[in-house]
C-alpha cells in the first residue's frame, strides 16, 4: 500500500508513539491530523510535519465527531486511523493515604479502552 496523498488521523499525536507515528506517516507523504487533548504540543508537531492539530478527547463522542468534521473540512476524507492516545497513572493500589482513587483508574479506562473503541466505531461509519 502506498499511503502517499492519503489523509490519516493519529490520536495522541502530540507525543510518544503518536508523535513518532505522525512523523513517519508525514515522511511517506501522508496528510496527517494529530488528535490530542494537549493541543499545544500537537500544534508544535503538526507545524513541523505540515499537518494539522485538532483538540480531541477520544473518550467523548461529541469531541470525536467535531474533530472528524474538522479533518474532513481541512484535509478531506481520512482513510487511515491510528489510535495512540493513552494515559497512565503511576500509583500504588494502596498507600498510607488509603486505597487508590477509583476515579483516576476509571479515567485511564475511559481513555485507553473506551476512547480507542469510540474512535474506531465513529471512524468506520464516516
Amino acid at each position: 500500500m502506498n499511503p502517499s496523498g492519503q489523509v490519516a488521523i493519529v490520536t495522541g499525536g502530540g507525543s510518544g508513539l503518536g508523535e513518532a507515528t505522525a512523523r513517519a506517516l508525514a515522511a511517506k507523504g501522508v496528510k496527517v491530523a494529530l488528535f490530542d487533548i494537549g493541543i499545544e504540543r500537537a500544534e508544535s508537531v503538526a507545524s513541523e510535519i505540515g499537518g494539522i492539530a485538532v483538540k480531541c478527547d477520544v473518550s467523548s463522542e461529541e469531541s470525536a465527531q467535531a474533530a472528524f468534521a474538522t479533518v474532513a473540512e481541512k484535509l478531506g476524507d481520512a482513510r487511515i486511523l491510528v489510535n495512540c492516545a493513552g494515559i497512565a497513572v503511576a500509583m500504588k493500589t494502596t498507600s498510607k493515604d488509603g486505597a487508590h482513587p477509583l476515579d483516576i483508574y476509571r479515567k485511564v479506562i475511559e481513555v485507553n479502552l473506551l476512547g480507542t473503541f469510540n474512535m474506531i466505531r465513529l471512524f468506520a461509519v464516516r
